[in-house]
């Protein structure tokens, strides 16, 4: 099955992702400059010159600009609305707030295979680490997000994820710590939703 990409979280409008369509988004000069500017607010955040709240206003508005995935599925007649969803046999997991992406990356990287993460990344916000994994078989999303806060031993994982319209924000492809791209396209076996 496939999975979905759309210009932006504003537009309901996605269609299926190609290979073509996933790295034209990863290396499009505009999401690395809306990325860049994200950081730079973080950087500033984190030396103190931006309040908290002004960053989040600011990241909150540039994050608006950026393409999206739909990585949980793609959507009968091109919509991004939950009755409408095919699922992908692929989740979303989070790991928010965490200084350090790279490092979280390193000790989760020797599971990968384990775990069937097919990518990882940096978070828009640079406060965060993605990781889009295949669900194991005979779960259903929220339990595959389940599985996996057990997995990585995470106590606070973000429950809502379990939304099949949710969306991740395309990053540059810098912000990318791993991805198998065959994996990422591979065809899988997942029950549609009736």
């Amino acid at each position: 099955m496939s999975f979905g990409i759309s210009q932006s979280i504003k537009s309901r409008a996605v269609q299926v992702c190609t290979p073509e369509l996933l790295n034209q988004a990863l290396d499009n000069a505009n999401v690395a400059r809306i990325c860049a500017e994200i950081r730079d607010g973080w950087e500033q955040k984190m030396r103190g010159e931006l309040s908290a709240e002004d960053f989040e206003t600011l990241k909150g508005n540039l994050k608006k600009q950026l393409p999206i995935l739909t990585p949980h599925a793609t959507f009968k007649n091109g919509r991004r609305l939950n009755p409408e969803a095919i699922p992908s046999g692929l989740s979303i997991y989070d790991l928010d707030h965490i200084n350090n992406p790279e490092g979280r990356w390193a000790e989760i990287k020797p599971r990968k295979e384990q775990l069937g993460i097919v990518m990882a990344h940096i978070t828009p916000s640079y406060e965060g680490l993605r990781l889009i994994f295949i669900i194991p078989r005979g779960m259903d999303l929220a339990r595959a997000q389940a599985w996996m806060a057990e997995q990585l031993g995470d106590k606070a994982y973000d429950a809502c994820v379990k939304d099949y319209a949710r969306s991740s924000f395309v990053v540059p492809r810098e912000y990318v710590l791993w991805m198998d791209e065959a994996a990422v396209f591979a065809p899988r076996d997942v029950t549609p939703i009736v």
